[in-house]
């Protein structure tokens, strides 16, 4: 039976692979640090379950460790894609903020090294949270496919159904 060591594990490691799959056509470094939020958010997702429904009993699982709750998550996955796309915008935007067009064509401007280091700390945020949101849905459903393997399973839909 998988304790919560092993849904942290494997979330994170599929969370990290999501992140890394969604994230292809990224370049290098922006590739690694949505994986490293696919990780994180792989981790977080891998214990969300129990969060919502502690493991006091072997029959606490209930709606959220349904099928259908993980049908769901499933389902998500074109708003993910809405959201990954804006983190990445956003991320773009703040890439571009120190440059200017000049004559149509984008210059440098000179910027404090203050603003300089919060942009790109908005860059990696803004690509960090791309990653996050496809790995908690990775670990969240990694969480439920590692309990259906189980004795017990997971319902359906709830606890009784």
């Amino acid at each position: 039976m998988p304790d919560g060591k092993t849904h942290k594990m494997i979330g994170a490691g599929a969370g990290a692979v999501y992140a890394g799959y969604r994230a292809k056509g990224q370049s290098d470094r922006d590739w690694w640090v949505e994986v490293f939020g696919g990780a994180v958010g792989g981790y977080v997702g891998g214990q969300l379950p129990d969060a919502l429904e502690p493991a006091t009993s072997p029959w606490h699982r209930d709606t959220a460790h349904s099928c259908a709750a993980g049908g769901s998550i499933v389902a998500t996955r074109n708003m993910l894609g809405a959201w990954e796309r804006a983190c990445r915008e956003n991320a773009e935007k703040c890439k571009a903020l120190p440059m200017a067009p000049v004559a149509g064509v984008f210059v440098p401007v000179p910027a404090d090294p203050f603003s300089q280091l919060l942009l790109s700390l908005f860059e990696f945020l803004w690509r960090f949270l791309a990653g996050f949101a496809n790995g908690l849905a990775a670990g969240y459903v990694s969480h439920l496919v590692l309990d259906a393997a189980t004795p017990r399973s997971i319902p359906l839909f709830t606890g009784g159904f």
